[in-house]
């Protein structure tokens, strides 16, 4: 016997805090009383009802990931005298069977990218052949591994398999051939990495609108279909179009990322064609704002922000569901699509903390959806299915460990307090000073910026390891010096706020130079003033050394002012720059600001 909400919409008042923590290396961390009190709402439960019931129902139960990052251990979370553990890889997964066992016939598993990439040691030096062997162990239903005729297959492919994936940008970080192998097989040069040659995926992967440049043929299929009890649901795959500008680019140059929304209602029109009436977009983008809980209305297209929210803007409609990912944020919304049909946009986060349950009540006579319900649970580890790790992942997790402690315990320093990262877009982050301080001294140079996006988690205080400093660094980017004039380094810092960024600032952290801004002003003119590590300010034509990483100088995150240097050089390994920034102050390295980055105006409430 089945059992249903009779409401679609319905606010629960309890439940823990889900507080972002993006990125976050395995560590305590302390959970404020306002997230606290947050928390009493952000497990409501948000979705729609059609106006007519069916007579027939079909339900569905679908567990919705994205952005686990190789986070195989669990989070020691705090919580008043307390460390409670949050996620882990075979924590998540004893969660997963349980929601499976709601609907043991009718369940689906759908991952919205960034299973792999900016992960710890744990996973990335084992080239993630071990993030990859837990989502194998999650298949369920006919997943057969997967041969390079995958991708040659006419979309929408049919299959059995009740999980699937599709690509996030951080897939790509290793480039085209390594995802490949990932993806059907075949041994790295470091390799075996695992006791065995990599067998491959068994988790199907989707991507509508990533296409190789040679014969513009699609690097995945673009969408799937899978039954139940007769009824058609499909399944579209995309990533954000933003790929080539958060990859270094010549490791991707054999493939195009084309605009998400066209490369959708393409295949939206499809599915419709073949009679399918219930779809389900899974998507590496997502939304900024708002975070749940919402009100009980719908959201307007106005009240949404973040590159999902442009995607949504331009789809035609037939969209039911929306998997998200990416922002890292908690989303749980109703969003009317240009048909007028409500879609249920949900995003859980990111490091397997939280993860969507969705209840999907599909009507078999019109093969559509009736009622959806989402909620966001976290899988606590000290209760309920937590209480019982699924013991096949864990033997994964416990053989990756073993191979990688002679690596990633080796001694490197010790903080003296807690070291954390960025909070905001353009703030100075304790994190950010430190590792551009790093680069710096590495390269000996005047001045030295770091993307903060490249900075995965925050160092705890005591003593540091290869593994902790692998956590902040895990993409092993270069440093490399180069020469840019004051002009320069001002048109640099105006490209924060301006260009690509115009929308969502992207700000850089930078050590020898301090500076102002005001946003008040126009774009182009809002630093108000800049000065070198003397406090003199910046001359406009005086050439300064500069380091910075080669991700950067490659194009990525988009800042043109650097891509167009000249003479740049290679130094060192970022993580090397960390860590003999730690060994050169052997008494302990700790975490203050210094007021090099300003704001002036008065951020709105």
């Amino acid at each position: 016997m089945h059992l249903r909400p009779t409401a679609a919409i319905r606010l629960l008042v309890a439940g823990l805090a889900l507080a972002s923590v993006a990125g976050l290396a395995p560590g305590a961390r302390a959970q404020s009383d306002a997230e606290v009190l947050q928390g009493l709402a952000t497990s409501a439960e948000v979705g729609w009802r059609a106006a007519r019931s069916a007579e027939l129902p079909v339900y569905l139960r679908l567990i919705a990931l994205n952005d686990l990052h190789g986070a195989l251990l669990p989070h020691g979370i705090t919580q008043g005298e307390r460390v409670r553990p949050l996620g882990g890889a075979a924590v998540l997964a004893s969660f997963i069977n349980a929601e499976r066992a709601q609907e043991p016939l009718h369940s689906l598993v759908l991952i919205a990218g960034d299973s792999i990439g900016a992960s710890p040691g744990l996973s990335s030096l084992l080239r993630e052949e071990p993030t990859m062997a837990v989502l194998n162990q999650l298949a369920e239903g006919e997943c057969p591994l997967l041969t390079p005729q995958w991708s040659r297959q006419p979309a929408p492919v049919v299959t059995k398999c009740h999980v699937i994936a599709t690509v996030g940008n951080h897939e790509f970080d290793r480039g085209t051939a390594e995802l490949e192998r990932l993806l059907y097989g075949g041994r790295h040069p470091d390799g075996p990495l695992l006791g065995g040659d990599w067998k491959g995926s068994q988790i199907p992967f989707l991507a509508a609108n990533v296409v190789r440049r040679d014969g513009h043929q699609p690097f995945l299929p673009a969408s799937a279909i899978v039954v139940f009890d007769g009824v058609k649901i499909g399944i579209i795959g995309a990533v954000t179009a933003d790929t080539p500008g958060l990859v270094m680019g010549n490791r991707i140059a054999d493939l195009e990322f084309l605009p998400e929304a066209p490369a959708i209602n393409a295949e939206v029109a499809r599915l419709r064609a073949l009679k399918v009436h219930t779809i389900i977009l899974v998507i590496h983008e997502g939304l900024t704002a708002p975070t749940t809980p919402q009100r009980l209305t719908p959201l307007t297209p106005e009240e949404l922000s973040g590159g999902l929210a442009k995607v949504l803007a331009g789809l035609s409609g037939g969209v039911d569901l929306v998997i998200a990912g990416h922002t890292h944020k908690l989303n749980n919304v109703v969003v009317p699509l240009a048909d007028h049909h409500p879609a249920l946009v949900v995003q859980a986060e990111s490091g397997g903390e939280a993860y969507g349950s969705i209840d999907l009540t599909l009507d078999r006579a019109t093969g559509g959806v009736v009622e959806m319900v989402a909620r966001i649970r976290q899988p606590w580890g000290d209760g309920g299915p937590g209480l019982d790790p699924d013991k096949k992942v864990a033997k994964i997790v416990a053989a990756a460990v073993k191979a990688v402690q002679p690596i990633v315990s080796r001694p490197v320093g010790k903080a003296l307090t807690a070291i954390p990262g960025p909070t905001g877009p353009c703030a100075e982050s304790a994190l950010g000073d430190l590792a551009a301080d790093a680069l710096r001294a590495a390269a000996r140079t005047d001045i030295a910026f770091m993307n903060t996006g490249g900075l995965r988690a925050a160092i705890p205080a005591g003593a540091v390891s290869y593994g902790v400093i692998y956590a902040v660094h895990p993409f092993g980017n270069e440093v490399v010096h180069v020469s840019m004039t004051g002009t320069q380094l001002l048109r640099l810092l105006e490209e924060q706020w301006f260009g690509e960024h115009a929308a969502e600032p992207l700000c850089l952290a930078q050590s020898g130079l301090r500076y102002v801004y005001d946003l008040r002003r126009g774009p182009g003119h809002r630093v108000i003033a800049a000065w070198d590590a003397a406090n003199q300010p910046l001359v406009a034509d005086h050439s300064y050394s500069v380091a910075t990483i080669d991700f950067l100088i490659g194009g990525g995150d988009h800042f043109p002012e650097l891509t167009g240097v000249a003479d740049a050089a290679d130094v060192t390994g970022v993580r090397d720059a960390l860590e003999a920034w730690f060994r050169s102050h052997p008494d302990g390295v700790s975490a203050a600001l210094d007021g090099r980055i300003e704001r002036v105006d008065v951020p709105a409430s």
